[in-house]
Order: C-alpha cells, then sequence, then structure tokens
C-alpha cells in the first residue's frame, strides 16, 4: 500500500488552496464574471490555469452559465437551481449545462479564451504527462486529489447553499472554499468583493485592489 508522505500532503494542500481559491473562487467567479478587480496578465493567466485544471469547463462556458445564475436565481430558468433542477444535478452536473454563451459576449472576443476552448483537453493532456514524467503519483496528489476535492467541496455552494430556494451564507462551506460559503450577500449585493471577516479570496482581491490600480 502507497502512503502519502508529509511533502506529498502539503503540495496536495497547497494545489487544493490554488485550484480553489485562485482558480475557482477569484478567477473563473470574481474575476472573469463580476469583474471585481483588475490584475497583471500574468496573474490572470495562472488564475485561469488552476481552473483549468480542476476541470470545470472554458471559462466561456463556466461565467455564461454563472452569469445566468444571476439573473435567473433560484426560479425555473436557473441553470443549476436545486429547487428546480435537483440536488444531484446542481451538485455533481452542472458542469453539463449548455449556456447562452451571449451572457460571455466579452470573452468570446478574447483570443486566450477561444483558444482555452479549442485547446482545453490538449492542455489539461500536457499538464498530466508533465506530472507523470516528473512522479506517476503525482498525478493524484498533485492533480486529481485536490481537484476533485475542489470540485466536489466547491459544488456545495451550487447546491447546499441555494436550498429551499434561496441563497445562504454558511460557515463550514465559507472556509473549505475561502469565501465562496459566505453566498447570501454576494447575492444581496452582486457588487461586493468582500463577503465576510473570514472570506479569504475577498481578502486577497482586497489586496490586489490596494496594490494594482
Amino acid at each position: 500500500i502507497m502512503y502519502a508522505t508529509a511533502t506529498q500532503w502539503a503540495i496536495a494542500g497547497a494545489m487544493y488552496f490554488g485550484i480553489m481559491t485562485f482558480g475557482q473562487t477569484m478567477g473563473y467567479h470574481r474575476f472573469l464574471s463580476h469583474s471585481y478587480f483588475k490584475c497583471p496578465k500574468w496573474f490572470e493567466i495562472v488564475m485561469v490555469f488552476f481552473a483549468h485544471i480542476m476541470m470545470v469547463g472554458p471559462a466561456i462556458l463556466w461565467v455564461a452559465t454563472h452569469r445566468a445564475h444571476h439573473k435567473y436565481t433560484d426560479t425555473d430558468k436557473d441553470p443549476h437551481s436545486p429547487k428546480y433542477k435537483g440536488m444531484w444535478f446542481s451538485h455533481f452536473l452542472q458542469v453539463f449545462t449548455e449556456p447562452d454563451i451571449r451572457f460571455a459576449r466579452k470573452l468570446l472576443k478574447n483570443n486566450m479564451y477561444r483558444a482555452q476552448v479549442r485547446y482545453y483537453w490538449e492542455v489539461i493532456a500536457v499538464f498530466a504527462l508533465m506530472l507523470a514524467l516528473i512522479d506517476p503519483f503525482a498525478l493524484v496528489y498533485a492533480w486529481l486529489a485536490p481537484a476533485g476535492a475542489a470540485k466536489l467541496i466547491g459544488s456545495s455552494v451550487f447546491s447546499y447553499s441555494h436550498r429551499n430556494g434561496e441563497p445562504h451564507s454558511d460557515l463550514i462551506v465559507g472556509l473549505l472554499t475561502f469565501g465562496e460559503g459566505f453566498h447570501k450577500p454576494h447575492h444581496d449585493d452582486a457588487r461586493l468583493h468582500i463577503w465576510h471577516p473570514l472570506d479569504i479570496g475577498g481578502r486577497i482581491i482586497q489586496l490586489i485592489k490596494l496594490g494594482y490600480k
């Protein structure tokens, strides 16, 4: 039986933080979907990379789906409302939603995001090959385990934090997602970039806004 070393656990934790915080919370959600902050191009690429290897789809599709979610929150037109789509779909299958990509018009004009759609699986394959060449077990501890955990935990915001037909803030989900689970203030006022004193993603964005104007 193969056991992970302390270093491998540390790498897995760091990758989980990168995927969840920089990729999902800050990248796809708050930067691309809501334009909460500006940043250098290199940091934008870092955020998109972490979101990409989470395997929740290209930014154009994710952003279009999320903006539709905000427009039709918890109605029968919401693309992943647990009230209308069911908990199973909203938690596990919302990545297969076919959104109206007109919700992501700006990204459709961006060559980098168009290329991400075109070469989505090629990038995944290259990343997997690089990890395998370094250490075959790295495919697990440096990618699949943290990415899978981020997907399962992050999806709680779609399902559990939208229970009973309305958004909720949940401390445990908020802590595990570095901010996303503090969800109700986000729907009450989508202009807010910090949703809770323990909103780590929002705090990092605040630092970026102070340092990059």
